[in-house]
């Protein structure tokens, strides 16, 4: 039982507490809609066009959160295995 206790503390000391960021930090753009009429984009068309600019930069950013939060993923899942394979050595 102290084994046990001894080895989950040395887990949890070899992994630091990092600000790390998690799939559920990153909020998804909304969509936005398409023209429903040529009069429409006529007359709206700046408006338009400047709502799927917002939405591709606002998607950007939401890749750029996901790949942060794999390579978070990622690197807390090699620290478990790191702190895994020095306990069994």
């Amino acid at each position: 039982m102290s084994r046990l206790l001894a080895c989950s503390t040395f887990i949890a000391l070899a992994i630091p507490a990092t600000a790390e960021t998690l799939a559920m930090d990153c909020v998804a753009p909304l969509r936005p809609e398409l023209a429903a009429s040529p009069a429409l984009l006529n007359e709206y068309g700046d408006d338009i066009r400047a709502e799927f600019n917002t939405y591709f930069d606002e998607a950007q950013t939401y890749l750029n959160c996901l790949a942060a939060a794999s390579a978070s993923a990622q690197a807390e899942v090699r620290l478990v295995l790191d702190a895994y394979q020095e306990m069994f050595q």
